[in-house]
């Protein structure tokens, strides 16, 4: 791997190489000379170790989240032109205990008007200063851009994922010689070094030298295990959190990793352009400086738009509504808090897509919190904006149900081949197509559209339509309740309650797949010589093997996938967003991860073929998985206060070989158990005796379901 720097002809930037000094190494600590003589140093940074531990590596942990604090800072400098390099889908440092990995190097240039030595002291290393307080200003030097910056402390984002930035800078007044540099790095370690005394920057080579053209490059080095995402993801990372559209600001992100399949090939390098969503057009409503009144103050501009997208959106960037102050994004909401229980209120929660500028939350006062990446809502203005989208949010959910419905409808359909599939079956019956047809569309209409992607549950739907599809009394109910809920759940059991035999059809389903699952179950561990993979994939189809009443987090998923599962599973519970802390051992893979909120445990089982005996390795990783979860849902204690429980089961027939030590902890700990898989079969058959024995004497006698 070839380290990208402006130093490389085959990677120039918008800077030519520059000449090394030649009158010596700088000393850190010792005045800098000028070419013209003129003394400028030593540089100089008094900071708090707390606040770089804080302000930089704690709220910025995401390679895009740090690019585009440094982009930010290239737009208030006048920049037209910004170029970053980096290697896209890469860890940029290796796991502990594993190989290193190449030595990568993120840089971002910039032609803005760079900075003297002096403001590179006065302004760049005075941390946590209000800029536009220092300058009298809010707007840029040259260009009048109303600046994004404010606090201070975005220059200390890139610790959150490195900990060396280089800065290289050339501006001021341009002399015969062109454009004095000043040439900094910044290490980490040694600003977390426990002392009162100022930071002394380290002076690189660069520092006292010449160029022709005014700029600023920041190089990052030395990464923490960070992940660069692949350039679409990057760039749609990028996109959501630039709202300025000009033509004069162009930002171009190059990938320095050579291609797998073509050495030598950098591709994936794209322009930052606008973050492209798939909307539903006829549900989009635009807003142009449409006033909001808070209480006691003049009416305040809002801009952007809102609309519902056509699919739900798996990836959490394009989701939500993304609010926007001086062009960058300042807050995500999915729903301006607005209150469960609205028309439309699950279509809001996955298709809801937008984009409003509000200028005034980073005007005189300051409504934006120190990482910039929410609102103080509880300010009188924040509570203001949130009545105000809690409002459109309504109003665009009773709108757009419609437009949602048809679109889920068509997905439906389409799975199912409905046309076809009727006109073969019923040929001269336009009656009963339509009629199917009918009852399809309303059972689906506010369905999860990814189960669309499931075959059998696009199977359950059409064969329950051709059930309730002769019945018109069947039929006028379903039209009924539609109208009068949002789940198809709600839709069913609705139905059901007046029409019994709907419910007996999809009872005996149920009840003949729950018997065909045991029995599968019981053959292969009866066969003796059953492999892992046909288990694990039998209780992926079927959790409920495991215990009925428990919830899958994680099927074979790693673990940064499940700490993902959690956040859906507070975000639905609470209707609360949570970023988590990361969780150790991200890529390691349980086999199952499993919830009781009720009972509130995580339930950790490890699975192993029939007839096998555990090792202690085996014992041991999975005792490092419970471990990990529990470092989490103890760092993160919105989840470990509802989970203060932690299990691990293994599901394997022997465990004489394990170490005295491990079997001892398998006898005695409260958590950790074995149990074979006769054990499992026998506490299955257990647990669905009596909901057999209830669908048979449904079958035998309808009127037992009332009692």
């Amino acid at each position: 791997m070839t380290n990208v720097g402006p130093e490389q002809p085959e990677t120039q930037g918008l800077f030519p190489a520059l000449p090394r000094q030649t009158d010596g190494h700088h000393d850190a600590r010792a005045k800098t000379t000028s070419a013209s003589g003129d003394n400028t140093g030593p540089y100089r940074m008094r900071i708090s170790r707390l606040t770089v531990d804080k302000l930089g590596i704690k709220l910025y942990d995401r390679v895009s989240a740090v690019l585009a604090e440094i982009i930010a800072n290239a737009y208030d400098a006048d920049a037209t032109e910004v170029k970053v390099r980096l290697p896209f889908g890469t860890w940029l440092a290796a796991q502990p205990g594993k190989p290193a990995v190449a030595q990568y190097e993120v840089t971002v240039e910039d032609n803005g008007h760079g900075m003297t030595s002096e403001e590179v002291n006065t302004h760049y290393l005075l941390v946590g200063s209000d800029r536009r307080g220092r300058f009298g200003k809010d707007t840029s030097k040259g260009k009048s851009r109303r600046v994004m910056g404010r606090k201070g402390i975005g220059k200390l984002a890139p610790f959150g994922i490195c900990r060396t930035v280089e800065v290289i800078t050339a501006g001021g007044a341009p002399t015969e010689q062109g454009y004095r540099v000043s040439h900094i790095k910044l290490h980490l370690d040694a600003m977390m070094f426990d002392s009162e005394d100022d930071y002394i920057p380290e002076v690189g080579h660069l520092d006292g030298t010449f160029r022709d053209e005014h700029g600023t490059s920041i190089r990052l080095s030395d990464f923490n295990r960070k992940l660069v995402p692949k350039g679409e993801e990057l760039h749609r990372q990028l996109c959501a959190r630039f709202g300025i559209r000009r033509d004069d600001w162009d930002v171009e992100v190059f990938n320095t990793r050579e291609s797998d399949a073509l050495p030598g090939l950098k591709s994936e390098s794209f322009r930052l352009g606008e973050l492209s969503i798939d909307l539903q057009e006829d549900t989009k409503v635009t807003f142009d400086r449409t006033p909001i009144a808070p209480e006691d103050s003049d009416p305040l501009p809002v801009s952007g738009w809102l609309a519902f997208a056509k699919d739900p959106y798996k990836d959490e960037v394009m989701a939500g509504v993304r609010i926007y102050a001086r062009g960058k994004i300042v807050a995500t909401t999915r729903d301006f808090g607005a209150t469960s229980g609205f028309t439309g209120e699950w279509s809001v929660r996955s298709y809801l897509t937008g984009e409003i500028h509000v200028e005034w939350l980073d005007e005189a006062e300051d409504l934006v919190r120190s990482d910039r990446q929410d609102i103080i809502w509880t300010s009188d203005l924040g509570q203001a904006l949130q009545s105000w989208g809690s409002k459109q949010v309504k109003d665009l959910a009773k709108r757009g149900r419609s437009s949602v419905q048809r679109r889920t409808r068509q997905v439906f359909e389409q799975a199912a081949d409905l046309d076809s599939r009727l006109q073969a079956e019923a040929p001269g019956d336009p009656q009963y197509r339509n009629s199917v047809k009918e009852a399809f569309r309303l059972l689906v209409a506010d369905s999860d559209r990814e189960a669309a992607s499931d075959p059998q549950r696009v199977e359950r739907y059409l064969e329950l339509s051709k059930n309730i599809a002769p019945h018109k009394e069947l039929l006028d109910t379903l039209h009924q309740v539609s109208k009068e809920v949002d789940s198809p759940l709600d839709i069913v059991l609705a139905l059901f309650q007046k029409a019994r035999v709907a419910e007996f059809y999809a009872l005996g389903q149920v009840a003949q797949e729950r018997v065909e699952v045991v029995t599968r179950l019981r053959q292969l561990i009866s066969d003796g010589t059953t492999l892992e993979r046909p288990l694990q994939e039998l209780i992926e189809k079927a959790p409920w093997l495991l215990a009925p009443e428990w919830t899958p987090l994680g099927m074979n998923d790693a673990l940064d996938r499940v700490r993902n599962s959690f956040e859906t599973w507070y975000f639905k519970k609470s209707n609360q967003l949570i970023a988590t802390s990361t969780i150790r051992n991200p890529v390691k893979r349980p086999d199952f991860v499993l919830l009781n909120g009720p009972r509130g445990t995580i339930w950790v089982v490890e699975i192993k073929r029939i007839d096998y005996y555990l090792t202690d390795d085996e014992f041991t990783r999975a005792v490092d998985y419970l471990e990990s979860l529990e470092e989490f849902l103890d760092d993160t204690p919105e989840f470990g206060a509802y989970f203060p429980i932690r299990r691990l089961t293994f599901i394997v027939d022997h465990v004489d070989r394990l170490s005295r030590t491990n079997r001892r902890l398998l006898k005695e700990s409260l958590n950790v158990e074995r149990r074979s898989w006769y054990d499992l079969l026998e506490q299955t058959d257990q647990a669905h005796q009596d909901f057999l024995r209830k669908v048979d004497q449904l079958r035998r006698d309808p009127g037992a379901l009332d009692s």
